[in-house]
């Protein structure tokens, strides 16, 4: 008895001191991982581009793959390229004019003092803005630094694309070196298809929200309606609150353009009920029940991942923790850890046939 208690105690050590070990890997190597992890999504994107461009024919002509892999990159390269490009120009033109709304933040607080009957409101919230103006020069200065980046990210992906016409041959071979190759095998595939699943709904719904808040914006009024629709696009990869902070900036962003009350809450009204249609409604018919993730372990491994690696850990929390639990569910040891992570308890892939 005594001897079962200490094996206990010592695989809790083992699990705990694993743990510490690999969120320190990863928050002391995150510059690193984030650029490559970006890399891996743009190859994974370039990869389903071209299995899209690789069905054209032409009769009975079909491009080289080789070909079919140029443009692809190419086409993928441009686009991010051309985004990049005018979002920075955008955030430029939002920290150089931000001084030309200060009569309008002013005309908008002190209807405030009245309305709520507070004094020096205005002077508070002007320090306050000149707070947020520097956080957008910082936030300017940090996407420049990741174009600036460009070139490595440019490498990593050119790297990817040499290297996957090895991968199955890697794959089959580490799979000849254990029994459980099978269920390798299996968690590789499950992995894929959850990636398949995850992006495509959730590119397609976050350029959507993006597209629709764009004309939203556009009719309204407000100005560098391509930034806002950004925004929006980039946020909605955030769970729970990203769609939340995205419908926030354009709102703000509103009062502070006119000094009027009434164009926020019509922002507000417009961009929040775009996010609730397509995220209550469109978005569960297309995802379902497919991720498997308890709510709580959402907003948990958010806070996690967004500590360790900022914004692009919190695109990335969902995804990661599906696959975790992915994984968890293929062995003895972790697949209670997986039945906690899931939404309902049950881990329909794989689970272990007992043979008699």
């Amino acid at each position: 008895m005594q001897d079962s208690k200490e094996l206990k105690l010592a695989n809790v050590a083992y699990w705990m001191i694993l743990m510490a070990g690999t969120v320190a890997i990863l928050m002391y190597f995150q510059n690193f991982l984030k650029v490559f992890s970006i890399s891996i999504l743009i190859w994974y994107i370039i990869k389903k581009l071209r299995d899209l461009v690789s069905k054209i024919r032409f009769g009975k002509f079909r491009l080289p793959n080789w070909i079919v892999t140029i443009i692809s990159t190419a086409v993928v390269f441009l686009a991010i390229y051309t985004i990049a490009s005018i979002i920075s120009a955008n955030f430029q033109s939002l920290a150089n004019n931000f001084p030309a709304y200060s009569d309008n933040i002013t005309k908008a607080l002190i209807g405030l003092e009245d309305l709520l009957g507070i004094k020096d409101l205005d002077e508070s919230f002007l320090e306050l803005i000149g707070e947020y103006k520097t956080s957008i020069v910082l936030y300017a200065g940090s996407f420049a630094t990741l174009v600036g980046q460009f070139l490595i990210i440019l490498i990593y992906v050119v790297f990817l694309l040499l290297e996957e016409s090895l991968f199955q041959q890697k794959i089959e071979k580490v799979l000849k070196t254990t029994k459980a190759g099978i269920n390798i095998y299996g968690t590789i595939r499950a992995v894929t298809n959850l990636f398949d699943d995850y992006l495509s709904v959730k590119i397609f719904t976050s350029f959507l929200t993006g597209l629709l808040s764009y004309f939203a914006l556009l009719v309204i009024g407000i100005e560098l309606p391509a930034l806002w629709a950004f925004i929006i696009f980039l946020f909605n990869f955030i769970p729970s609150i990203g769609s939340i902070v995205a419908t926030l900036f354009p709102t703000l962003f509103g009062l502070v353009q006119y000094g009027e009350s009434s164009v926020g809450l019509t922002v507000l009204i417009a961009v929040g009920g775009i996010q609730i249609l397509v995220g209550n409604f469109l978005d569960p018919r297309l995802m379902g029940d497919r991720l498997n993730i308890s709510p709580l372990v959402v907003l948990l491994g958010l806070t996690l991942w967004g500590f360790m690696w900022g914004v692009v850990g919190m695109i990335l929390s969902v995804p990661i923790t599906a696959t975790l639990i992915i994984i968890f569910g293929q062995f003895d040891n972790t697949r209670p850890l997986a039945i906690l992570l899931s939404k309902n308890g049950e881990i329909h892939f794989g689970k272990k046939k007992t043979t008699e």
